[in-house]
């Protein structure tokens, strides 16, 4: 019983913040649920209830994202992430997770010190396709596939809808990807069906109270809890790694 109120928990939190913002599902619940569950378990549930909650955000928000951007950023992706995954074998996983939450850090820090109105100049389809690249390698690397596309879409001229269904998109089809992947080498084991029976009425209900929490807030609000998520995930994924550093 006990451990089946801190799953609840755990993604009813994680769907909250994700009907808030349109992220971090995955790294929120992730935390928690390995420590409770076996890792295929774990991940397959929190990949399960990520797309759950990301298919009801997009469904909700009835806003399309804008198509040549969205597919410049996935397909593109599609090959960064088995490329994640083989650098994560043959390099320092600890180092590049800890590179990476630093520059979230940094990057988040940086845009809270510029003016809510600033938008970058540089734009185009290859360099949606670099963010979509990098992003799908992040994936592999550290779980952090919808990272880079949310930091990227703080600095173009998008309003907040615009700009959840662009990362989202992307998060959703490299979570499916993702899922797909898990599910061709490792066997889902049977307990997972108990899982979700719990796992999904709860994310359905967080996700929809964090979407309504999004609708009754402005774009500066919505700007600042977003830059701040982006360095709680940077921070965290920093922390985390460091004592494998020592070792």
């Amino acid at each position: 019983m006990i451990e089946t109120l801190v799953v609840a928990a755990c993604l009813g939190g994680a769907g909250f913040i994700s009907g808030l913002t349109g992220f971090a599902f995955s790294l929120i619940a992730s935390g928690i649920l390995l420590t409770i569950k076996p890792p295929i378990e774990a991940a397959a549930l929190v990949l399960i209830c990520s797309i759950l909650s990301n298919v009801i955000a997009i469904v909700r928000l009835k806003t399309a994202p804008p198509w040549p951007t969205a597919l410049a950023m996935i397909l593109p992706g599609f090959l960064g992430a088995p490329i994640g995954i083989v650098l994560l074998h043959e390099l320092r996983p600890t180092a590049i997770k800890i590179a990476i939450g630093v520059f979230l850090i940094a990057y988040a820090s940086f845009l809270a010190c510029l003016r809510p109105d600033f938008h970058v100049k540089v734009r185009g389809l290859w360099v949606d396709g670099a963010v979509g690249f990098v992003g799908g390698i992040l994936g592999g690397i550290a779980g952090l596939s919808g990272a880079l596309p949310t930091a990227w879409s703080m600095v173009r001229d998008w309003e907040p809808r615009i700009q959840r269904a662009v990362y989202q998109s992307f998060t959703l089809v490299m979570q499916i990807w993702s899922l797909a992947i898990l599910a061709l080498y490792d066997p889902f084991p049977p307990e997972l069906v108990d899982d979700l029976k719990v796992g999904i009425p709860v994310v359905l209900v967080s996700v929809l109270l964090g979407l309504a929490l999004f609708s009754r807030i402005n774009q500066k609000i919505f700007r600042s809890v977003v830059l701040a998520l982006l360095a709680v995930l940077g921070l965290t994924t920093t922390v985390l790694a460091l004592p494998g550093l020592a070792h």
